[in-house]
C-alpha cells in the first residue's frame, strides 16, 4: 500500500515569517503532512498567531494536524502545563496520596477547558485534531504509583461499583481508568466532529501504563477517524528491538484500523537518534510500510535539532534518512 500522507511534527517557532520558510522547505522535500503543536501557552498567548500558522500551512497544501501538546499533562509533549497548578482541585492524585502535576480527565473543569481549546483550534482550516497519547499520569521509574484517586474519580467509582475505590489496580480499577479515558475521548472527538474536523488518536505502546489497553474500544468510537501509535525506542536499543517493536505495533494498528474501518498512522522516532544509528529510522519505516499503514509521520522536523534535550546527534542525517525511506 502506498503511503498517502508523509509528514513531520513542527513546533517551537512562532514567527510566521520563519515558519513559512521552514514549511516551504518541508514541502520541497516531498512531505504533504504537518503536525503543529498547540500548548496551553499557545492557547493563552499565541492563539491568533497559531491560527495564522495553521491556516498558512493549509494554504500551502498540507494535510494539517494539531495536537494539545502537553495540555493538562493528559497528553504527550514537553510543554509545561499550569492548569493543575492554578487550580489544585484539577490535580490527579496518585495511589501514594500525593497530587500530581496533571489534570484529571474526569474533572468537569478540565473538560470545559478542552472544549474551549477545541473551539480555538477548529476555528482554523485544520484537517485533524490529533489526540496525542491520552493517559493517566505516570512517571518512568515509578510505574507502580498509578493515578487517579482524586475526589472526582473516587466519587464516580463508588457510584459505578457501589464501594470505595481500592488502593490496588484491581480488574475493576483498570476498567474504571479505561472507561474514563474512553468517555473523555468520546466527548472531545464528538465536539471536534461538530466543527466538521477529523479526529486522530495516538495510543501509547503497551509497555506504558496509560490506562488504555483495549485499542479496539478507541477505534470503535464513532467520531474517531484515525488511530496511530508511537513505539519509540530508548537510547541503546538494538536494531532487533526497533524492528520487532515497529513490526508488532504497526500490525496491531492496521488490524484495529481494518476491523473498525479507520485510517491508520504510525510515528517514527526522529529525536535523540545516536550518530551511526540513523538506519533505525529506515527499519521502522519499512515495518510500517509492510503493515500497509496509510500515513507515516516523524517526530520531529530535522531531527528535532532546535530542542536541545531531544536533539539528534546528526539532525541533517536523520532528516535525510527519513525522507529517503519514505520514497
Amino acid at each position: 500500500m502506498e503511503v498517502k500522507i508523509k509528514g513531520v511534527s513542527y513546533f517551537g517557532v512562532r514567527s510566521l515569517k520563519h515558519v513559512l520558510a521552514d514549511l516551504k522547505e518541508i514541502k520541497e522535500a516531498g512531505f504533504n503532512g504537518i503536525l503543529h503543536t498547540w500548548s496551553e501557552e499557545d492557547e493563552q498567548y499565541y492563539c491568533d498567531t497559531m491560527k495564522d500558522i495553521v491556516n498558512a500551512s493549509c494554504d500551502l497544501g498540507f494535510k494539517v494536524y494539531v495536537n494539545p501538546w502537553g495540555v493538562g499533562r493528559v497528553f504527550g509533549g514537553e510543554a509545561y502545563s499550569e492548569l493543575s497548578a492554578r487550580d489544585h482541585t484539577l490535580c490527579q492524585v496518585g495511589v501514594d496520596g500525593k497530587k500530581k502535576v496533571a489534570a484529571c480527565p474526569n474533572h468537569p473543569k478540565f473538560k470545559e477547558y478542552m472544549f474551549r481549546w477545541i473551539k480555538s483550534v477548529c476555528e482554523t482550516q485544520v484537517d485533524t485534531i490529533f489526540w496525542d497519547e491520552p493517559h493517566f499520569y505516570f512517571e518512568k521509574g515509578g510505574l507502580e504509583n498509578w493515578s487517579c484517586r482524586c475526589n472526582t474519580c473516587q466519587k464516580i467509582f463508588k457510584k459505578t461499583y457501589g464501594y470505595a475505590m481500592p488502593k490496588t489496580l484491581t480488574k475493576e480499577v483498570k476498567k474504571f481508568r479505561e472507561d474514563s479515558l474512553i468517555q473523555f475521548l468520546d466527548e472531545v472527538s464528538k465536539e471536534v466532529h461538530s466543527f466538521g474536523k477529523r479526529n486522530g488518536v495516538c495510543l501509547l505502546p503497551p509497555w506504558f501504563p496509560a490506562g488504555l489497553e483495549d485499542w479496539h474500544r478507541v477505534g470503535g468510537l464513532t467520531a474517531v477517524d484515525e488511530i496511530s501509535s508511537d513505539p519509540y525506542w530508548e537510547r541503546g536499543a538494538t536494531e532487533d528491538w526497533v524492528k520487532t517493536a515497529y513490526q508488532e505495533t504497526a500490525k496491531k494498528i492496521t488490524e484495529v484500523g481494518c476491523t473498525c474501518g479507520k485510517a491508520t498512522q504510525m510515528w517514527i522516532k526522529a529525536y535523540q537518534i545516536e550518530k551511526g544509528r540513523e538506519t533505525d529510522i529506515a527499519i521502522a519505516v519499512e515495518e510500517c510500510k509492510k503493515a500497509a499503514v496509510s500515513n507515516i509521520f516523524a517526530w520531529s522536523y530535522r531531527g528535532t535539532e532546535y530542542l536541545s534535550w531531544l536533539k539528534s546527534d546528526d539532525p541533517e542525517k536523520v532528516a535525510e534518512v527519513f525522507r529517503k525511506s519514505l520514497l
